[in-house]
């Protein structure tokens, strides 16, 4: 009954582990031409199999690698970056020299045509 039990768990911890396997997700990627971005949902799959057990892990990132699927294809990376892109025709600058809340505020307002308070609002600079 333990041995039944024992293989019936190490068979479910396997089929677990392949059920991460980009290969057997999205096999149409292994047909199309790869962008070399990769995809971390394939990626993270595959990592968790290689906690739940290193051969199994290791066989999903080889075969994931080998057949391009851990990668995004070339429409998926365009349809990716494409929702990403910014409509850089509605984008206000102003010189680093302007970067006080006032300034932000009248920038804003003369580009949208209303007033604009930015009141309760955090600021933050990226470089």
């Amino acid at each position: 009954m333990l041995k039944k039990s024992l293989t019936v768990g190490l068979a479910g911890v396997v089929a677990f582990v392949f059920s991460g396997c980009g290969t057997l997700f999205w096999s149409e990627r292994k047909t199309e031409t790869p962008s070399m971005e990769i995809d971390p949902t394939v990626l993270i799959l595959d990592c968790c199999g290689l906690f739940f057990g290193i051969v199994p892990g290791v066989v999903a990132l080889v075969l994931d690698f080998n057949n391009n699927t851990i990668y995004f294809s070339k429409s998926e990376a365009r349809k990716r970056s494409a929702n990403t892109e910014l409509d850089q025709s509605k984008m206000v600058a102003l010189h680093v020299e302007h970067m006080d809340r006032a300034s932000i505020e009248a920038a804003l307002s003369e580009q949208l045509g209303y007033q604009v308070s930015l009141n309760g609002v955090q600021l933050s600079a990226i470089r």
